[in-house]
């Protein structure tokens, strides 16, 4: 667009030039409007070449959305087909205001695949809030895979149902009859002697850094 630009204004200055200056050197008005000629040739070019890899993507894209739109239908018709996003009952982390890096648990309602809105219902037991937010501000908390020792994660505070920063200790563990949980120390939980307890969260609690959320 740029060199579009200053193709359209070169040839307009030109013109100028010729429209300004009614006596001018015979072979210099050849030069300019030979120049004229070449930077409109050139603009139309450029203009040419743009369209066509507009129509050549759109043709693409297009060809790409049918074939999406015919292999869904054989899978729904094979009982294969599994709609994206998370399920009633479901739990996510969620973040309330899309300008806040805060993150609270809460339990799925429901999800319209079309619009991309979820219903979800606060896990806090005295709250009986209600939030309808985009799949951009929800997480579906699936478990997460291959925890090590030293590995920064959010986590569900203990008592609480918001998700804090913390540092894996031990990695996951199950105890007998009971759900795994793993050891973590979360960010600035020192006491008033400056030691951080390691605490236990239920893996179901935790998940990977949100993206774009800055690691302290």
């Amino acid at each position: 667009m740029f060199l579009l630009t200053y193709h359209v204004s070169y040839v307009h200055f030109f013109c100028a030039i010729i429209e300004t200056y009614t006596v001018l050197d015979p072979e210099m008005v050849a030069r300019i409007l030979k120049t004229r000629f070449n930077a409109r040739q050139y603009h139309d070019e450029k203009v040419a070449v743009a369209e066509q890899a507009y129509a050549t993507v759109d043709s693409v894209v297009k060809k790409l959305d049918q074939d999406l739109a015919t292999f869904e239908a054989l899978l729904k018709a094979t009982g294969e087909f599994e709609a994206a996003g998370g399920k009633p009952n479901d739990l996510a982390a969620i973040q309330v205001t899309s300008s806040s890096n805060e993150w609270i648990l809460a339990k799925i309602i429901s999800f319209d695949s079309e619009a991309g809105m979820y219903n979800l219902s606060d896990e806090d037991v005295e709250s009986n809030k209600v939030f309808y937010l985009p799949e951009s501000q929800v997480i579906v908390l699936e478990g997460v895979e291959r925890l090590s020792r030293g590995d920064v994660i959010y986590a569900v505070y203990p008592d609480t149902t918001s998700f804090y920063q913390a540092t894996v200790v031990q990695p996951p563990r199950k105890t007998q009859g009971g759900s795994p949980f793993v050891t973590v120390n979360f960010i600035d939980d020192s006491d008033e002697h400056g030691v951080t307890h390691e605490k236990a969260v239920l893996l179901k609690h935790i998940m990977r850094p949100p993206i774009g959320v800055v690691i302290s």
